[in-house]
């Protein structure tokens, strides 16, 4: 659910250092990036157009164009990341904003417009890609009531929504705080402190932000929002409300926002609800439930803040670089290169990249695992004996705690995970660095249950590697922060 294009978009634009001098040529640096652009939008367009023919030439989706489709899309938003920091890093967009149109010093304009070549790039991007996915889903590309425009603008809002909390604050941030306290933004142990005070700021307010922004409505009453409302009553699960996200039926995906109850929704999107029965909507709806009970968005945010507090701590760990990339050229090294500046950037967005696929990937992998499981048990009767299989519904289910994971419960909860992989053309054997294949996930939850046993030493697993990730996380700060004030002391 996270935008991970938008957010690394938004690194280029203002978390690395880009020149900003006005450029000789303005109208040239303009037409490159539009001619950027105009590759990205065309490279898009060609792949919607291709899976759109060849499933009509078919007459259905194979699962080969599937997978083209899907691996397509991947690296098209790569290649728009890419592109953008193409244009801020090395076409002067920066010089043209801030110098050439005098941007510089605004609040918030100047923002807008270095960030909007991006923005542009990946509503082409969508709007390429629209052709395909509707071709995949069976659906004509011109469906009544589903304009390309209405596609765009439903894309557009669900993306900006969830980054929306963190711009605004980041404005205030730099545009305000900047301007009243100068050096509290050049102290990095300050830093620290208020990413950690931002970041439970985002969780907080971020689930009104995606309220007022994506197109949603309460679940009407009926027996589906009777069956989600036991299972929260069961689960002793809290929140403002269950919604449907109207998502033009162009994604079957379900979320959870917001760590306070009264602050808290679960987003069931409109084409989930069609495609599911209501046992299956029942455990994606668990789903979303575990990774409450699991505590995972505090801890997602521990993790995220523990990591920026020790780079923003560290950096001067980082000038080192500077030694070392002086010896790659005859250049100067006191006098600035572009190419110096570009090598050091990418060396520290590589070592970061890293780290982020390697750590975070498996702490996330094994956090779907958890909720898969908390998934399963939401509909399990808890017998390994099952079938026969008692259904959680009535008055009476009510006081019936939510026990282990049974045969039957894995079987609804895989065959929810297949229809979503499904509906959303993607391969079950397709590996996702955040949340695993959904082959792999379901072979997991086969084999507890199986040996139901095994979940004990799977949550034990968990539990151990994050209490080893927060420990090292706590320790590393300490150690900046120490080395900091040895620093200062000196």
């Amino acid at each position: 659910m996270i935008p991970i294009p938008l957010l690394l978009a938004l690194f280029l634009a203002f978390g690395v250092d880009a020149p900003s001098a006005p450029p000789d040529d303005p109208r040239e640096a303009i037409g490159r990036v539009v001619a950027i652009m105009a590759a990205v939008a065309a490279a898009s367009f060609g792949l919607g157009l291709w899976t759109a023919f060849r499933v009509r030439r078919r007459g259905f989706a194979a699962a080969r164009v599937r997978r083209a489709f899907f691996h397509g899309s991947r690296v098209m938003g790569m290649a728009t990341v890419a592109a953008f920091g193409w244009i801020i890093h090395q076409e002067d967009w920066p010089g043209v904003v801030l110098g050439t149109w005098g941007w510089r010093g605004s609040i918030l304009v100047d923002d807008a417009l270095l960030i909007a070549p991006f923005l542009v790039m990946q509503v082409l991007s969508w709007w390429g890609a629209f052709y395909g996915e509707r071709a995949i889903q069976g659906l004509p590309a011109m469906h009544s009531g589903r304009s390309v425009l209405r596609h765009l603008y439903l894309r557009e809002r669900q993306s900006l929504a969830l980054v929306l909390p963190i711009v605004s604050i980041f404005v205030v941030r730099n545009d305000v705080v900047g301007r009243l306290w100068p050096r509290w933004q050049e102290d990095p142990f300050a830093e620290t402190v208020e990413l950690a005070v931002l970041g439970v700021l985002v969780l907080s307010v971020s689930p009104i932000f995606i309220r007022m922004a994506w197109p949603t409505r309460s679940l009407p009453d009926g027996p589906l929002r009777r069956r989600l409302q036991a299972v929260s009553r069961r689960s002793g699960f809290r929140c403002a409300d269950i919604l449907v996200w109207d998502t033009d039926h162009l994604m079957v995906n379900a979320c959870v926002t917001g760590i306070l109850p009264r602050f808290r929704y679960v987003l069931l999107s409109d084409a989930l609800i069609d495609s599911l029965t209501p046992l299956e909507i029942a455990a994606v709806f668990g789903h979303e439930i575990g990774h409450v009970a699991h505590r995972h968005l505090q801890y997602f945010l521990f993790f995220f803040v523990g990591c920026l507090a020790v780079l923003t701590m560290a950096s001067d760990a980082f000038a080192g670089l500077e030694t070392w990339i002086a010896t790659l050229t005859t250049a100067d090294p006191t006098a600035p290169s572009a190419f110096r500046d570009v090598i050091e950037g990418l060396v520290v967005l590589v070592a970061v990249g890293v780290f982020f696929g390697v750590v975070f990937g498996h702490l996330s992998r094994r956090f779907e695992r958890q909720a898969d499981v908390y998934g399963c048990k939401v509909v399990s009767c808890g017998s390994p004996d099952c079938p026969p299989h008692f259904d959680f519904e009535g008055p009476k289910a009510d006081d019936l705690p939510i026990r282990g994971v049974c045969p039957t419960g894995v079987r609804i909860f895989a065959d929810a995970l297949t229809s979503v992989a499904h509906q959303n053309g993607i391969d079950v054997e397709s590996r996702s660095w955040r949340h695993g294949s959904i082959a792999s996930r379901k072979a997991f939850l086969q084999r507890l249950a199986v040996s139901p046993e095994r979940e004990i030493a799977f949550q034990r697993h968990v539990r151990n590697v994050r209490y080893a990730l927060g420990g090292g996380l706590v320790a590393s700060i300490g150690v900046a922060v120490a080395a900091h004030w040895l620093g200062v002391l000196r």
